[in-house]
């Protein structure tokens, strides 16, 4: 391949001049080399053009030898020097004369530094590490926030005691408030192996089966909610496969999760969950109970049924044992436990144990909700989602974090309203028993 040379730098050498010989042979009107006029590069005798700046060299010659050109040439010949011509800024080509590399054509503002290292301020990412302090670049699971409409929104934190986050969460939802959403959260199992991957899958998938329209049946909402329940245990099935489909090679712990979600539509909610992440109903007026919707597959929950307090079920030292959950070694029955309600004004909240670890009663957590109202400015699904991921890691964070809300008015509600909740009257009760 012929190298295209560059015209920068130095001037191009002098090229060798004909011998003697050639000299003499040449005719009267030709000289021995074509010196340049413009620039003084030496060219070859029978050129026609200078090759460094394109001057005409015909013309040179016949001067250099006292010819003198018509007043009208009809040959095509130029009778003064070339000037190097190049395309417009921004256009140009290697094989321009003066070529130094592409221009823009126009000002462009600089891209922002993206690799800026988060924890020093000072060094930058560099195969995958900062080269001043070596810190990471922040994981994107961290923390992540999702709103897709005004009346829905969640967070999912690492927390702080984790080394990552294994919790995953996946919402939808449209326009007015009310008319229809989908949350799932997913809660890797911490003996498991790649667990993270596990709940991304499992919550992926099984909102992509939820997004689906359910049939209406007859039209009542018995009927819908019917359809709903069949979705919501064909999504675990589902999720169940994309978490066994997650396993590379056998490990003794495959990937595994919890699962739990809940399908709202002209608000009528139906949930459902396989393991201990859990769903709750909160209603503003403090005349109808809260409640946790379904009951969690765990040695707790066993204890629980069998008599032993809640506080000392859940903080015994087997409670977060679980009896079902998804994955490759997941039991034959993971028929979820469904739960369905037409709302009333009041928070839907989907959440894993990294939040009820340290607010389990349902009232409880009404009460955390009404006072993180209290306190906001603006209390949208996602700011009460922060305060109650704020509120876990107070408390010390020891799990990760997820809490998905949805914002319900009752039937038919069109806008989300907080002013209720805010105004409702604090029920008696230590916030963080457990």
């Amino acid at each position: 391949m012929t190298d295209i040379p560059t015209t920068g730098g130095a001037e191009p050498a002098p090229l060798p001049a004909p011998s003697s010989a050639a000299s003499s042979s040449s005719s009267s009107s030709a000289i021995a080399s074509r010196d340049c006029p413009a620039c003084g590069t030496a060219n070859q005798a029978d050129s026609t053009f200078c090759e460094a700046c394109g001057a005409d060299l015909v013309v040179a010659a016949r001067a250099s030898n006292g010819d003198q050109p018509p007043a009208d040439v009809s040959d095509g010949t130029v009778l003064a020097s070339a000037t190097p011509q190049t395309a417009p800024a921004g256009e140009e080509s290697p094989l321009d004369v003066g070529w130094t590399g592409a221009v823009p054509s126009a000002a462009v503002a600089p891209v922002a530094d993206d690799l800026t290292c988060h924890a020093c301020g000072e060094g930058h990412i560099v195969d995958g590490y900062c080269d001043h302090c070596g810190t990471p670049p922040p994981n994107p699971r961290d923390h992540l926030v999702e709103s897709p409409t005004a009346w829905v929104g969640g967070v999912c934190d690492i927390g702080r005691r984790h080394a990552r986050n294994e919790d995953a969460m996946s919402l939808s939802a449209s326009e007015p408030a009310g008319s229809r959403a989908v949350l799932v959260v997913c809660d890797g199992v911490s003996m498991a192996t790649d667990s993270h991957i596990a709940s991304l899958a499992a919550a992926t998938s099984a909102r992509a089966v939820l997004d689906q329209p359910f049939p209406k049946g007859v039209g009542t909402p018995d009927a819908w909610a019917a359809g709903a329940g069949r979705a919501l245990t064909n999504a675990v099935t589902r999720a169940n496969e994309a978490v066994a489909a997650s396993v590379v090679e056998d490990v003794p712990n495959p990937p595994s999760c919890t699962f739990a979600a809940a399908v709202v539509e002209d608000d009528v909610i139906v949930a459902g969950n396989v393991g201990d992440s859990r769903v709750y109903w909160l209603p503003d007026d403090t005349e109808e109970p809260a409640r946790q919707l379904g009951r969690d597959d765990s040695f707790a929950q066993e204890q629980m049924a069998a008599g032993v307090p809640r506080l000392a079920a859940e903080t015994g030292p087997h409670a977060h044992s679980i009896t079902r959950w998804l994955g490759k070694d997941a039991p034959d029955d993971l028929t979820p436990h469904l739960t369905t309600l037409t709302a009333t004004p009041g928070w839907l909240m989907v959440c894993s144990d990294g939040l009820w670890n340290y607010c389990s009663e349902a009232e409880a957590l009404r009460t955390l909700l009404t006072d993180a109202a209290a306190r906001l400015d603006d209390a949208t699904p996602t700011t009460m989602a922060q305060a109650l991921v704020d509120f876990a890691n107070e408390q010390g964070g020891r799990d990760n974090i997820t809490v998905a809300l949805a914002r319900l008015a009752g039937r038919g509600s069109s806008t989300t309203t907080t002013e209720a909740t805010a105004a409702a009257a604090p029920v008696e009760g230590d916030p963080t028993d457990g």
